[in-house]
């Protein structure tokens, strides 16, 4: 069977700072009809900040689930940006760290289900420290742990932010090679 679903119409129903919400009519590969809601997302970029056998991670307060979270530095991309000068300059403003070395380990897509929102994921080493300069109206603390008490956070849900637990885990079978 080929896998597939032919947009037959495409309609905005809301356009926001962040999203956009389209109605689309989809042709199944049965040739049956059938509605989807996707969220229009332009992705974002996300660091894996590491020192030695540390790694760099962000608090803040996320209110679509009203809680803290303890995460990967990131943010959105700009209109056309490169995801790596994006990668760089979120690492710069929530930590303060600048990387001598970037490199793009993975793409991720949080929620296919419903959004086309795509986070380009880097791996910063060789930081050199300096001063954060959270975006205004972003109330940010970073801190180093121990890859060791990173991968025990994630064990007791401490940590359960799909692309921070998947930069971890990355990072930890990095470091153990």
């Amino acid at each position: 069977m080929e896998y597939y679903e032919k947009t037959i119409s495409a309609e905005l129903k809301y356009k926001g700072n962040i999203i956009d919400v389209e109605k689309i009519m989809v042709e199944l590969p049965d040739g049956k009809l059938a509605s989807r809601d996707v969220v229009r997302n332009a992705g974002a970029s996300v660091v894996v900040p590491v020192i030695n056998d540390e790694i760099i991670l962000v608090q803040q307060f996320r209110k679509p689930p009203e809680k803290i979270f303890i995460e990967l530095p990131a943010g959105k991309l700009e209109d056309g940006e490169d995801p790596a000068v994006c990668a760089a300059r979120e690492l710069k403003e929530e930590t303060g760290y600048s990387a001598k070395k970037l490199e793009k380990i993975m793409e991720l897509y949080p929620a296919p289900a419903f959004s086309d929102e795509i986070l380009h994921v880097y791996l910063a080493t060789e930081l050199i420290k300096g001063e954060a300069s959270p975006d205004e109206g972003e109330f940010i603390t970073a801190k180093a742990y121990k890859i060791t008490e990173a991968l025990s956070m994630i064990d007791k849900g401490i940590i359960n932010d799909s692309k921070t637990v998947a930069g971890i885990l990355y990072v930890s079978r990095f470091l153990n090679k």
